[in-house]
């Protein structure tokens, strides 16, 4: 089918196409083809009713519709392959001619032209120089104190909880509510009104679990913490915070045996063998980080090297996807956009020139990437951005 490009700036490109009366015609029938056995017209059976009564009762307009979009597709595909031209954005179309499917007349022509971006040629550096981190096989190794911590860990989950009337130790599992008071000022970043934590082991604030060790189910207190100079939140590092807490539920953690039984809970014959996939578990998240390791440091190179002039378009519809991925994660945590500026002390004009830098580091390495699967004569249609890092790790660890 015709088709005439254009190039409408660096970035833009507008296709002329056209679809001659009789493809057309063929598209139509197609249409009337598929819908035609869906009428139910009395004293007809499905598909047998006269033609022209059949297209009424379908609706000519619908037929037309059905078609036209069916020409579109196909026409705007091979137009794409004609010319070897990809878009990067949703593609704007206007309709200049339209077919009348009118017999009589024949003029059944469909002229149309789409618009839309596209990623100009990029130029990428010696990616074959690119430096990649080693992997650290010390890094790798497993210790059986980390073992045990995961057998830990899961007797935990297994664990039976019982109420107690004692004075709260070390090792009990504590459900606190509290307030924080910075110079008299309430401080939502450090209240609760619910907070569970196994007494020693949780590490909430420096010195809070101690205050906790000796109360009783439903005691209050009182207390007052000096935060270390290095806390993370430099609005409480050396500052005296004071605290008012409830200790709301006081248990006794009742761990199971690590035995044959327990073992088979999570899938295994005995405890040796679950060990012992827990040890090939924890090397693979190893080696997993130091992978991660090498494919970010080969990432942020690849960025500096590749130069890409980026459509605005496609800028915008990246940054909106971050967005929609923070808001997801905020929504899960209970937090909207509005609350995460105001915890993280960020203004909105920031918050969006962040997420449009993120969106044009997250193309250009894609770009870059792709660049390199070309060069290397990669098929980028069926090799994945992973299959594009092991070649470069490949290339640059000889």
């Amino acid at each position: 089918m015709p088709s005439q490009k254009k190039e409408l700036s660096k970035n833009r490109i507008k296709l002329s196409i056209t679809v001659p009366p009789q493809v057309m015609s063929d598209f139509f029938e197609k249409e009337y083809g598929r819908l035609a056995p869906t009428v139910s017209l009395s004293g007809f059976r499905p598909g047998k009713a006269p033609r022209v009564m059949t297209i009424e009762a379908i609706g000519h307009n619908r037929l037309s519709q059905g078609a036209v979009t069916a020409a579109i597709d196909r026409s705007y595909r091979e137009a794409l392959l004609e010319h070897k031209t990809y878009p990067v954005t949703q593609p704007s179309i206007s309709i200049s001619k339209h077919p009348s499917f009118d017999l009589k007349s024949g003029d059944n022509e469909l002229a149309y032209e789409v618009e839309f971006d596209i990623l100009p040629e990029a130029k990428i550096g010696n990616y074959k120089k690119i430096k990649v981190p080693k992997i650290d096989a010390e890094k790798l190794k497993v210790t059986q104190d980390e073992v045990e911590q995961v057998v830990k860990y899961l007797l935990r989950q297994q664990a039976k909880l019982t109420d107690l009337d004692r004075p709260a130790k070390k090792g009990d599992w504590a459900q606190v509510n509290f307030k924080g008071y910075l110079k008299g000022v309430y401080k939502e970043k450090l209240s609760s009104p619910s907070l569970p934590l196994v007494l020693g082991e949780t590490k909430v604030i420096p010195g809070f679990e101690d205050q906790i060790v000796g109360m009783k189910k439903d005691e209050n207190k009182k207390f007052t913490l000096a935060f270390p100079k290095d806390f993370q939140d430099k609005e409480f590092a050396s500052k005296s915070v004071d605290f008012e807490l409830h200790l709301e539920q006081l248990k006794e953690i009742g761990l199971p045996e690590a035995d044959k039984e327990f073992a088979k809970k999570f899938g295994h014959d005995n405890l040796e063998k679950m060990k012992r996939a827990i040890r090939e578990g924890l090397e693979k998240e190893k080696l997993d980080r130091e992978k991660q390791t090498q494919r970010a440091a080969i990432s942020g190179q690849i960025i500096k090297m590749t130069n890409v002039s980026i459509p605005k378009s496609l800028i915008d519809n990246e940054a909106a996807r971050l967005k929609s991925l923070l808001e997801q994660d905020l929504t899960k945590q209970g937090l909207s956009v509005e609350k995460y500026l105001e915890r993280t002390k960020m203004d909105q004009k920031r918050f969006d020139r962040d997420l449009e830098e993120q969106a044009k580091r997250n193309i250009t390495l894609g770009v870059g990437l792709g660049e390199v699967g070309k060069k290397e004569g990669m098929n980028l249609a069926h090799d994945s951005a992973e299959k594009v890092y092991e070649r470069i790790i490949e290339l640059c660890t000889r």
